[in-house]
């Protein structure tokens, strides 16, 4: 019996551990042990009840194990399927969560943006564009200093700001030379390619300004090329996404003041000889006109009229005659002082103002005047000419009080010198009238 009991236990060991195949040779054999030891008693009914038991009970617990093995597996698969939507849930949450805060960065990049487009877009030269930047700066850029270079100017214009203990940026004195670290920062402009547009990256050249740390910079492009750069002194790297924001918005700023400046100057030069239109030139000499009479100063004007020039256009054409014109206008404003007016008052006739001049310097100025231009060989296209000017003289305040009445009497100077013989300068005098002679 001791053997049928040790075949039960293997059994029911089988049928809680192994493959159910296990389990079944484990209960036949202990059939057939049972069988062999209880021989004698087949007849009685009690031998088939426990061999039932015997067979059965191992069998049954191998299958209700394999059904436990199968809703456990059941579980794991639907705890399975579970966990994948929570991860897809977990996923999607991550993706909203990023969504929000590229949201939220991209709210904070357009309310800067905003700011800078809205505290620049008022300025109408450099100087108030770099006013316009300073307001803004401190809010937007942890910086220490701030520069702006225009590179349309030559040489280069700059201005700088360093940032005061309370936070705010102050316009600084300009140095007479470019520091290193501009000049550094204009190489590496110059050499950046196009195709990164206004994107701020970190001074690889030149040294840092002391105490400033490093130096970051963007350029400003207009038609892919810089036409300036705005730089700032100790920014984190945190920042450079700011500062090409700043970059890009300062690029259109700076390309409409330049358009502006273009303009502006359309309207107070003339567009062939590049001196001043006439109603500029009228302007500004009434506002010297008056600091002299304020100081008590002498000044002088002279019309200056080319000779025989209407011959030079029947003759040569009018693009000659625009050559001549051009290179006479030229040598006249190269031999003034940077203080003297000239403008084109009218067809071929000029008209200067010599600041704190009186008529006995301003004489010899004329004459210097005339023998440089008739001294001076013109190349118009495929004709070498030469030219010669009179020159009428009349100076404030012996001669006339207003400039009306000075440019009237250099008038009447100059059109004495035309009769007289033209190419000399005459000095206005009661005694003289206007001839009417060209």
């Amino acid at each position: 019996m001791l053997i049928v009991i040790a075949c039960w236990v293997v059994s029911m060991v089988s049928g809680l551990m192994w493959a159910r195949w296990w389990t079944a040779v484990c209960c036949l054999v202990t059939g057939m042990v049972f069988l062999w030891t209880q021989a004698p008693a087949f007849g009685a009914p009690g031998v088939w009840v426990q061999l039932a038991v015997l067979t059965g009970s191992p069998w049954l617990l191998a299958a209700a194990q394999e059904r436990d093995a199968r809703a456990l597996k059941a579980l794991h698969a639907d705890e399975a399927v579970r966990m994948s939507r929570f991860s897809e849930s977990a996923r999607s949450l991550l993706s909203l969560q990023n969504a929000n805060h590229l949201m939220e960065t991209q709210i904070v990049e357009i309310g800067e943006v905003y700011h800078v487009t809205k505290e620049t877009s008022r300025a109408l030269h450099f100087e108030e564009l770099f006013a316009a930047v300073l307001e803004i700066a401190p809010r937007l850029l942890h910086a220490s200093g701030l520069r702006l270079i225009d590179l349309t100017q030559e040489p280069p214009q700059m201005l700088r700001a360093v940032r005061s203990a309370d936070g705010a940026m102050g316009a600084v004195p300009d140095p007479a030379e470019p520091e290193d670290v501009e000049q550094a920062i204009i190489r590496e402009a110059a050499a950046s390619p196009a195709s990164l547009g206004s994107h701020a990256q970190l001074l690889t050249g030149g040294e840092a300004p002391s105490g400033a740390g490093q130096v970051a910079w963007a350029p400003l492009r207009r038609e892919q090329k810089a036409v300036g750069v705005v730089a700032a002194d100790g920014l984190p790297d945190a920042q450079l996404k700011t500062l090409t924001i700043v970059a890009n918005q300062l690029s259109l700023q700076l390309s409409r003041i330049h358009l502006y400046q273009r303009v502006e100057a359309l309207a107070v030069t003339d567009a062939l000889t590049g001196l001043s239109v006439r109603g500029h030139f009228m302007e500004r000499a009434r506002e010297e006109l008056i600091r002299s009479k304020r100081h008590t100063l002498a000044c002088t004007v002279l019309m200056v009229d080319l000779d025989l020039f209407k011959q030079k256009n029947d003759t040569y054409g009018h693009l000659v005659g625009d050559v001549v014109l051009k290179d006479v206008a030229r040598l006249l404003q190269r031999n003034l002082r940077e203080v003297d007016l000239i403008g084109r008052f009218g067809g071929e006739e000029f008209v200067l103002l010599l600041i704190e001049t009186p008529a006995d310097q301003a004489m010899p100025v004329a004459q210097r005047l005339k023998q440089l231009v008739e001294v001076h060989p013109i190349r118009a296209y495929d004709e070498l000419l030469s030219q010669t000017i009179s020159i009428g003289l009349a100076a404030f305040p012996e001669h006339g009080q207003t400039l009306e009445a000075l440019i009237e009497r250099a008038d009447q100077a100059l059109y004495a010198a035309k009769h007289a013989g033209r190419n000399r300068v005459v000095r206005w005098s009661e005694t003289m009238g206007k001839t009417g002679l060209a």
